[in-house]
């Protein structure tokens, strides 16, 4: 197939790099039911990526919320913008 009749798809770990702000993605929330905690309002910047054997892409994330886990594969999580501090 000639390069210009490719389709090029975004993987998750295109999107998501380090230093950037992420969330919980809405899909993940609404798969477990996790709205009685802190993960649908936490934000958090990314600190590290970790490539698993397999493909994944798992993220060291630094939350603003206490509780949350440290490392969290990437499919779950959604770029986003910053919060102003103080809110």
């Amino acid at each position: 197939m000639p390069d210009d009749q490719r389709i090029h798809t975004v993987e998750p770990q295109d999107r998501i790099g380090l230093g950037d702000t992420v969330a919980y993605a809405q899909a993940f929330l609404d798969r477990h039911s996790q709205y009685s905690n802190a993960m649908p309002t936490a934000q958090g910047t990314v600190k590290a990526l970790h490539r698993l054997q397999g493909g994944t892409v798992l993220a060291d994330i630094a939350w603003n919320k206490p509780n949350l886990p440290k490392r969290v594969n990437i499919k779950n999580l959604t770029k986003v913008e910053a919060l102003p501090l103080g809110e």
